[in-house]
């Protein structure tokens, strides 16, 4: 079971979509519980514990209150079509098919419902200052005061560092969102587990609880990369947040919102954030719209980041090889363009270094050789053609370009253009605003 804090933003963006979609729309439709009085002093002396154990100030009051999983599903039911409309369900359906990262006849707006419905356990809505409980009962069961505790961490982070404005400038890269979102969690996570660990009593009656809960068929069988996406905020997250904590404690948590993780690469490897700061190397894509002709459609426009490229890779890579591929990350950025029955994607990554950039063309190799049953032929540009499908990968020093579209012609036409126009600025050049250098 999770918590959550919510964030304002449009859906749609491939791995993302499982960690945000509660986040980007939730809001009750009225059947939340207003709490007694007792119930409330209960509350009140949680959250005062929490800010003591996470050192952040109480600045102004939280409203809590009960919400039944029926009201939880009836309130995603309802946002569902506003906040990831049926048209940004399909474009994510048709590329993460086309990638082969999701099953066919997968529907992406059900799946969501279904899993937040199974697995929330309580959110944080920053924009009216609500913390809810997922719970049938007007009471606290250890669950419940668990899930509080970490809410409560939420509540407290918005007040000090305003969790919606912190990721608005960030919202063109899938990649930089997951990794700030993992801050939040991470941190959120570790608080609650010092809360939890200062009672034993607590830990006993919640270890209990959390061994009676019914499985995760959904959750358990959801793809990786919905899988994946919802768990690495907490995970990996917290493991972040215990490396900084090593420092100053909760001060270095704090510094970490003031100047934030920029990739899922610093999440994967604290020592790139904390010793040797390895930000991201910016990836601009040219436009193909002209390229394509009338029809064509750019569905979306974003970047994968370490995270990302790994679980993609494990779909058919084992031993470690998907890890190993995707370590050296530098930087990535694709692109999807559709008409009504072709597809194109390209997509160009940047690589800490030509051997980490070789290693990496050699996974996506072995990923689509596997997924495809068939073999790429040539020597600087591979090629991949099957019946629906055609790719080509080149590797060029620290550079990976890929392109896959419905057919040869398209391929070949849009790798034409992505290896003559595509730009690759650094990140500090973008926020400078220097003109980047064609690559």
């Amino acid at each position: 079971m999770i918590g959550t804090s919510r964030t304002p933003h449009r859906l749609g963006r491939l791995a993302l979509t499982a960690i945000l979609l509660l986040l980007a729309g939730l809001a009750p439709v009225g059947q939340a519980r207003a709490q007694d009085a007792e119930l409330s002093a209960q509350f009140d002396e949680i959250t005062e514990e929490v800010s003591g154990i996470r050192e952040l100030p109480i600045e102004s009051d939280v409203v809590e209150a009960f919400l039944s999983r029926e009201d939880l599903q009836a309130d995603l039911l309802k946002t569902i079509d506003e906040d990831y409309p049926p048209s940004d369900r399909q474009a994510d359906e048709r590329l993460l098919i086309a990638l082969g990262m999701l099953p066919e006849g997968t529907d992406l707006g059900e799946l969501y419902v279904d899993l937040y419905s199974e697995q929330i356990a309580g959110y944080y809505d920053p924009e009216t200052d609500e913390l809810f409980v997922i719970s049938g009962e007007d009471e606290l069961s250890a669950l419940d005061e668990v899930t509080y505790a970490h809410e409560v961490v939420h509540a407290l982070q918005d007040q000090a560092f305003d969790l919606e404005t912190i990721r608005e400038p960030f919202m063109d890269s899938d990649d930089t969102i997951l990794a700030i979102t993992a801050l939040i969690e991470g941190d959120a996570t570790a608080a609650q587990l010092d809360y939890l660990l200062g009672d034993p009593q607590l830990l006993a009656d919640f270890s209990t609880e959390i061994g009676d809960l019914p499985a995760s068929p959904i959750l358990d069988a959801a793809p990786a990369v919905i899988r994946g996406s919802l768990l690495f905020p907490y995970e990996a997250g917290q493991a972040f947040v215990t490396a900084l904590r090593e420092d100053d404690d909760w001060a270095s948590v704090d510094a970490a919102f003031d100047d934030l993780p920029m990739s899922t690469e610093q999440i994967l490897h604290p020592e790139k954030y904390t010793t040797e700061r390895d930000d991201p190397t910016a990836v601009e894509l040219v436009d193909l719209s002209d390229t394509l002709g009338a029809g064509w459609e750019a569905l979306d426009e974003n970047n994968f980041g370490e995270y990302q490229v790994r679980l993609m890779l494990e779909g058919e890579l084992s031993g470690g090889g998907a890890e190993d591929a995707a370590a050296g990350w530098d930087g990535d950025r694709y692109a999807f363009y559709a008409n009504e029955d072709e597809d194109v994607f390209v997509w160009q990554s940047v690589w800490d270094s030509e051997d980490e950039a070789a290693e990496f063309a050699a996974g996506l190799q072995e990923y689509d050789e596997s997924r495809y049953d068939a073999e790429y032929e040539g020597d600087d540009t591979l090629t991949l053609d099957i019946d629906g499908a055609s790719v080509r990968l080149v590797l060029d020093g620290d550079t990976v370009s890929y392109v896959l579209a419905t057919d040869a012609g398209l391929a070949d036409d849009s790798l034409a253009e992505l290896a003559a126009q595509v730009e690759v600025i650094t990140t500090a050049e973008r926020e400078t605003g220097a003109t980047p250098a064609l690559a």
